[in-house]
């Protein structure tokens, strides 16, 4: 590998007058903040180069193919293991590439890979129009399909890699294709939900229509409630109309259950709740809204409202969450900020906060038809959750699955079987001591949970101390055939990263 040869190959293939400023070496003073991710897991890319147009990818690929280095997609740098950003690789951001152009007819949107979540509601929005995708407003669309992209409101209208018409992609050849259900079908199947097997630059979208709703906040303070809140609620949630769409955060001294009733009124979100028994734990604090925008429902997940407003005062505080620029994140402690023509997207509202960065330990499990969880495991989780002390930063989101959408045409596995998802984290606080007991605890918990749920997890939680196979936990009885098509269209896994699906079959999987 030739890292000269690489800068004046990438210098090339770059268009404009910032050609300079968009080449991050680890000579510069803003290397951290760009080989940095949200969850804060240290990399050490060759470079990074922020890309402004899809043309120049094809170039930017190509580079790394002549000079020997490995090209790594970024679009939003959310992955949890900051595997964005590799060691060794030619880091190619697209978080520029964020344009969203709505079709005259509205019932599409193509938009650039490195959109941001935030920047397509907002958009989409002024058109009366969605996307049917997730919660956190600093995620790049490009890598949220490729895990299957499930969301709030996916029990009734399925993954988000469902709702993509089809997408432009850069084959590890350095041609630019468009897949589709008709053009490359089993790359189309591969990328929405399977993985890495090209770099996805442009998307087009359909978009929905999302009705009035009642929206859900429940909160149990103290942790006498901990235990009958979480079993009561994973009893009833996965069971509910799906159109019903629900989590439970969990503490070590509290929890709270958030749900949105897509279309319905109170009255109708109130009987369901009534049905759960958690109105009737002593403490319970109850708040049921009606005649929720869209806008409404979604500030519920960044805890900026427990009950719908008006739409004026609703817009204003998703603003300040969702009208991101490119840039979004925050920059490292103590390192020297990166950005470059950061406008929101909307321009003439108040921009959104910059995204916070995490150090932390994540395990991820899907609860699944075959092999719930019993009272006494759920007690278990709780209670031992609860021995925690609050420096240690314990938090788990319990996501209801049970989704009643049409089969995906995507190579997300687990749409079938799951019933809920589980993602546990503490943080990592730099406490020699407080750290340990937070990696024993997700240590002793993923012993327990293993043998008693089985494998399957969700691939946008990456986890690379993970105790099981990972490929067969990411990516299921799809394995094999996600084998075959890397194996046609990136046989030298050429974009890649430790769990990808390489091109013959991964280790304790016979194909």
């Amino acid at each position: 590998m030739n890292g000269a040869a690489l800068y004046r190959c990438v210098e090339s293939a770059l268009n404009g007058s910032d050609v300079d400023s968009r080449i991050i070496t680890p000579f510069k003073d803003t290397y951290l903040t760009a080989s940095s991710g949200v969850i804060l897991n240290p990399e050490f890319p060759a470079m990074v180069v922020y890309a402004t147009t899809i043309d120049e990818i094809s170039p930017l690929v190509k580079c790394g193919l002549a000079t020997g280095f490995h090209v790594t997609p970024r679009s939003g740098g959310h992955h949890f293991e900051n595997w964005s950003a590799l060691n060794g690789t030619l880091v190619v951001d697209i978080s520029h590439i964020n344009y969203v152009s709505v079709s005259s007819d509205l019932s599409t949107a193509t938009v650039g890979a490195g959109a941001r979540l935030g920047a397509v509601y907002s958009i989409l929005g002024q058109y009366g129009r969605t996307w049917i995708a997730g919660i956190c407003p600093s995620v790049g669309i490009g890598g949220y399909f490729t895990c299957g992209g499930y969301n709030m409101q996916m029990r009734a209208f399925g993954m988000a890699a469902d709702w993509v018409a089809s997408a432009k992609v850069v084959l590890a050849t350095g041609e630019m294709v468009t897949v589709s259900p008709t053009s490359h079908p089993d790359l189309w199947f591969a990328m929405r939900g399977g993985g890495i097997f090209a770099f996805t630059v442009e998307a087009t979208l359909k978009t929905a229509i999302l009705p009035r709703s009642a929206m859900l906040y429940m909160e149990f303070n103290g942790k006498a409630t901990r235990v009958e809140s979480t079993q009561k609620y994973l009893d009833w949630a996965p069971k509910q109309d799906p159109l019903f769409n629900s989590q439970l955060n969990l503490w070590n001294n509290r929890t709270m259950v958030l749900g949105w009733y897509v279309g319905k009124t109170v009255a109708e979100l109130t009987a369901i709740v009534r049905t759960s028994g958690l109105m009737d734990i002593p403490g319970a604090v109850v708040k049921i809204s009606g005649n929720c925008s869209t806008e409404n429902s979604r500030n519920f997940w960044l805890y900026t409202q427990q009950t719908c407003t008006d739409d004026a005062t609703a817009h204003a505080a998703f603003d300040t969450w969702f009208n991101v620029i490119p840039d979004d994140i925050l920059p490292p402690m103590n390192a020297t900020a990166y950005s470059f023509n950061d406008v929101p997207a909307i321009p003439n509202e108040t921009q959104a906060n910059l995204f916070p960065r995490m150090a932390l330990i994540n395990k991820t499990y899907f609860t699944i038809k075959s092999s719930p969880l019993s009272e006494a495991d759920i007690a278990y989780i709780v209670e031992k959750s609860g021995e925690l002390p609050d420096e240690a930063m314990f938090w788990t989101e319990m996501t209801s699955f049970n989704i009643s959408a049409p089969a995906t045409t995507s190579a997300f596995p687990w749409q079938e079987e799951a019933t809920a998802l589980f993602r546990f984290q503490v943080g990592k606080t730099g406490n020699a001591t407080l750290d340990a007991i937070g990696k024993a605890f997700m240590s002793d918990l993923d012993s327990y949970l293993i043998p008693r749920i089985g494998n399957a997890t969700y691939a946008g939680y990456i986890d690379a101390h993970i105790s099981t196979n990972p490929w067969t936990s990411y990516y299921g009885s799809n394995v094999c055939k996600l084998v075959s098509i890397k194996k046609r269209y990136d046989p030298t896994s050429f974009f890649s990263n430790p769990f990808t699906i390489p091109p013959t079959a991964p280790p304790g999987v016979t194909c």
